[in-house]
């Protein structure tokens, strides 16, 4: 009988610990610059969620013109909603007095 070889997902591939400059490549790309970004801007919760989407017109949906706006309505609601809860859980919700210092 024959010794049974090892599959390839277990066998260990030395380093040789050396880069190639692919994986530099690969490496600055994926981590980028080692500084921080800088603090972003603090943002305002909007009170008309849809009203660059309504400025557009209504959707072109024949007949169901009135119930496609009510549930397009809930939808950015909604999206605000849950934006506003993630911003205000990492403290960037800001007031209006805080643009004007800037």
């Amino acid at each position: 009988m024959s010794r049974r070889r090892r599959s390839s997902r277990t066998r260990r591939i030395g380093s040789t610990g050396t880069e190639t400059e692919a994986q530099r490549e690969n490496k600055a790309f994926w981590h980028g610059s080692s500084e921080m970004p800088a603090t972003p801007a603090k943002i305002q919760v909007t009170e008309q969620a849809a009203s660059v989407i309504r400025s557009l017109g209504s959707a072109p949906l024949t007949g169901q013109e009135a119930v496609a706006d009510h549930y397009f309505e809930a939808v950015y609601q909604r999206s605000v909603a849950l934006a506003s809860a993630l911003a205000a859980a990492a403290e960037m919700v800001g007031e209006d007095e805080d643009q004007h210092e800037k």
